[in-house]
């Protein structure tokens, strides 16, 4: 169903507005040579913290790989996901929109809209083949996470609430029952699927599962030798995962620098989200993600390497956001960034100079996972959280300093800091007023009999 669902969707424009795109690429210097521009790989590690990387002060051998590939790029210091879980965080990322903007609130009946344009679809545009593989089945591409690819592989199990769900007319597997694909496994593919387009750039976004599934035990994906390490230690399984993801995308790295043309790639490496784990000792159910936007959910690793060492090393302390990846990514490409996105091009910062990019003075991150409702709005200091949803005995607002272990009402400086919450809450409500929340997107669409068996199956249809 992914799979032809993706077929509809793939490499669609919409009226004007692609027209306008199209022509501003044309009128770039840089866009006019497409052999001139680098292969872009980006890897999303699926609940990846940032501070649990040797490269973001963590002080355990986590991530040596991923620290040499920091060492010789750019490391955003501080990263910022839009929401505490999957889909609407990588929509965002993927259309440098917010996740409210594009009707991504739960794990159902929502999908990604044809209206919105993604990296994947601009970056076809201007000449690149698009190849993308996921392990996560929350990005398949019956949720139309697959717009702009040329070839998008889903991950091969689904969720329990998904139902039954066919691919080429084998029966997926079930989550409960069986593991996600290996990073491995995705980064065979898509080095497979490059190979059909030579002299072509390309595109690639590989979503890879391990750190996500550290506490599945005999159905986690961390092999026996990475989970043999870090015994006695907090979250060991957590770490384990993590120092073999690092190992798995250090090996990837070299394949594909290795491979011929790709000598000048651009690697992105980031994730959609971070995870709780024990962090906030006293707030119910804060150990995984979703439910909350405390730093341990939000904040995430950010960093650009290119393998011809045109990308000058730098750490970049500026607060920047998951959703200006799109348009940072058009722009250092020389290609034109859409107007009217809620992504700003960090290019600047990319190559060493003083801006603000034109981001604003706050970060909004919320969410409305399983009937959880919160919306955070985050300055370098401070963080203001309302807890609409008031579940789990949760205070309706918290004030938390940046850079604590938020640990609910017990570090909650509300009523210290009236100056502080009144100045971020007139933000929220006016950044509200001027951001409403749009519809979700059903699937919908002309479907065939099959089609519609198989949506049946997952719950879309009655």
């Amino acid at each position: 169903m992914g799979r032809i669902v993706a077929e509809r969707v793939r490499g669609l424009w919409r009226g004007g507005a692609a027209c306008l795109w199209l022509a501003g690429m044309a009128a770039n210097a840089l866009a006019a040579e497409p052999g001139t521009r680098p292969h872009v790989v980006l890897v999303v590690v699926d609940a990846l913290r940032a501070d649990r990387l040797g490269c973001y002060g963590f002080t355990e051998n986590t991530s040596p790989e991923l620290d040499a590939l920091a060492a010789q790029g750019v490391r955003f210091s501080r990263a910022l996901a839009s929401c505490s879980w999957t889909r609407p965080s990588m929509g965002a990322m993927l259309t440098a929109r917010q996740p409210r903007s594009l009707g991504l609130y739960e794990e159902r009946n929502e999908i990604l809209d044809d209206r919105f344009d993604t990296l994947a679809e601009l970056l076809r545009a201007s000449g690149y083949a698009t190849v993308g593989a996921t392990a996560n089945p929350i990005t398949n591409s019956v949720f139309n996470m697959g717009q702009g690819f040329d070839r998008y592989a889903d991950s091969n199990v689904v969720l329990p609430w998904m139902g039954v769900q066919t691919v080429d007319g084998k029966t997926v597997g079930d989550w409960r029952r069986e593991q996600l694909p290996f990073a491995s496994n995705l980064f065979d593919k898509v080095i497979a699927d490059v190979q059909a387009y030579p002299g072509r750039p390309c595109f690639v976004l590989t979503h890879v599962m391990e750190v996500h599934e550290a506490w599945r035990g005999s159905k986690s994906l961390t092999r026996p030798e990475y989970a043999a390490r870090f015994k006695g230690r907090v979250n060991r399984g957590y770490l384990a995962a993590v120092r073999q993801v690092s190992a798995d995308i250090g090996v990837f790295v070299q394949r594909v620098i290795a491979l011929p043309g790709w000598e000048d790639t651009l690697f992105v490496i980031t994730s959609d989200h971070g995870q709780g784990l024990k962090s906030h000792p006293h707030v119910p159910l804060s150990t995984a993600h979703g439910r909350y936007l405390y730093e341990s959910h939000l904040m995430v690793p950010l960093i650009f390497y290119r393998s011809n060492g045109v990308l000058a090393p730098r750490s970049v302390d500026r607060p920047v956001r998951l959703l200006d990846l799109m348009p940072t990514v058009l722009d250092y490409l020389g290609l034109p960034v859409p107007a009217g996105l809620d992504g700003r091009s960090l290019r600047p910062l990319l190559e060493g100079e003083e801006s603000d990019c034109g981001l604003p003075e706050a970060f909004v991150a919320e969410t409305q996972y399983r009937a959880y409702d919160k919306v955070a709005v985050y300055v370098p200091e401070w963080k203001y959280i309302e807890n609409r949803d008031r579940r789990n005995g949760m205070p309706p607002q918290e004030l938390q300093r940046f850079g604590i272990a938020e640990d609910g009402k017990r570090t909650s400086e509300l009523d210290a800091q009236p100056d502080v919450v009144a100045r971020l809450k007139a933000f929220l409500t006016d950044w509200e007023n001027r951001m409403p929340r749009v519809s979700p997107t059903p699937l919908k669409g002309d479907l065939s009999c099959e089609e519609r068996g198989q949506l049946k199956a997952i719950g879309y249809l009655d």
